[in-house]
């Protein structure tokens, strides 16, 4: 194999991820929507966590 096709294919592999990661970010906001309706605290809770992994706070942010 050149060094194309294994760029090629590493790509591919890449694109292919892609979805799987972004999947877990989405499922904190999907998470939230589902459950506002019973408890709105908890909602907020798991959002305010999203926005501490956004910001790179991890799960015990300062």
């Amino acid at each position: 194999m050149d060094i194309a096709s294994i760029l090629i294919i590493a790509g591919i592999c890449i694109l292919c991820l892609l979805p799987v990661l972004f999947r877990s970010f989405r499922s904190y906001d999907k998470s939230a929507n589902d459950i506002e309706a019973q408890h709105p605290d908890v909602a907020k809770a798991i959002r305010e966590a999203r926005r501490n992994i956004d910001r790179g706070k991890g799960r015990y942010g300062p």
